[in-house]
């Protein structure tokens, strides 16, 4: 149930996420306070920062990835 929660929290703040140029920026602490305002914590704040956090690393990264894998492609 935890994680789902954690999940779906990630979900939401996601949606705050900035674009510079196309390109997905990190989240940013505001906007997990901003979630935390108006909804209940699952787990302790450090932990549900330190999952957001991980979870949008991941998500930065598979989208790095993506965008250089459009990248080589173009250039060929």
């Amino acid at each position: 149930m935890t994680a789902n929660a954690i999940l779906s929290a990630y979900n939401t703040i996601a949606r705050s996420r900035r674009y510079e140029q196309g390109v997905p920026l990190a989240l940013d602490i505001s906007a997990i306070n901003a979630y935390v305002e108006q909804y209940d914590l699952p787990v302790e704040r450090y932990i549900f920062n330190e999952c957001i956090f991980t979870l949008d690393n991941l998500f930065l990264d598979e989208a790095h990835k993506k965008a250089k894998a459009e990248a080589d492609k173009r250039r060929k």
